[in-house]
């Protein structure tokens, strides 16, 4: 209903702001015309972000008390097991209907968590998710994280927009989620070598300062799939993997993200 009314209004402001420039003329009229458009495009855009943010709220809410449900019924003792499973599926069922849409909306893996209870029930939706660590055990030490840190070539208090895994050289690198290469890059001075993966549900992922590259533009790869090995190109003081996650076209951080797989796998064991 809000969206009609705007899309009601907006004709009406800008006949309103076309005569005032007719009126006025010359290159005030224009001046008056630009800034009242950066103040209508401000008001328009503010609305959708809290429109939006309003929608994530309440499909998170939906989907938690759905997942309430299902933590329940799977913890449930009840000896009639046919009514308890006929439940259920209709609890996943409704959690499947909206779990597209929640998945794109998600802006970092703060509401994940959420979703545990279908996962457990659905763990093969993680193969789309970046949820697993891009080295092998064993092969790697987080030697920087997300967030503010000194850079180690600059000396320069700045933004690290993904973390680093220090590690041998040639050491396999993996995707994080089944995904299409989106591109291969090569930079002097930034990521060096690198390439950049393209999931479902608004992820990307960049892994930078490689060696060997081992796909190419535009194959699809499976999760777990070799892709490079570690190198030390670009602007690199040393062997190691830069990985960043991209959530619908924002850098995230992607701590959360490293044993996401192995945690819901876990309790399905259990």
């Amino acid at each position: 209903m809000k969206i009609f009314e705007i899309a009601t209004i907006l004709p009406k402001i800008f006949i309103q702001c076309l005569h005032k420039v007719l009126k006025i003329g010359g290159r005030r009229g224009i001046l008056y015309t630009t800034f009242s458009l950066i103040i209508l495009l401000f008001y328009i855009s503010d609305y959708f972000l809290a429109s939006s943010t309003e929608r994530l709220e309440e499909n998170a809410i939906m989907i938690n008390n759905y997942n309430q449900k299902l933590a329940l019924n799977l913890n449930a003792t009840l000896s009639d097991s046919l009514l308890m499973l006929k439940e259920r599926e209709n609890l996943v069922r409704a959690i499947e209907d909206k779990i597209v849409t929640y998945l794109y909306q998600l802006p970092d893996y703060s509401y994940i968590e959420s979703l545990e209870p279908y996962l457990e029930i659905s763990p093969e939706l993680l193969n789309q998710i970046p949820s697993a660590a891009p080295l092998e055990k064993g092969d790697f030490i987080l030697s920087s994280k997300y967030g503010i840190r000194k850079h180690p070539i600059s000396g320069k208090t700045k933004q690290h927009l993904g973390i680093d895994f220090a590690s041998p050289a040639d050491k396999k690198v993996y995707a994080t989620a089944s995904a299409t290469v989106l591109d291969i890059k090569y930079s002097e001075t930034g990521y060096g070598t690198h390439i950049v993966l393209k999931h479902r549900f608004g992820f990307e992922t960049l892994y930078g300062h490689l060696n060997k590259v081992l796909v190419r533009k535009g194959q699809k790869i499976q999760q777990h799939e070799l892709i490079a090995t570690v190198g030390s190109s670009g602007a690199s003081t040393g062997y190691h993997l830069h990985y960043e996650v991209i959530k619908n076209s924002k850098k995230i951080n992607p701590v959360a993200s490293l044993g996401l797989k192995y945690r819901v796998f876990l309790k399905v064991l259990k």
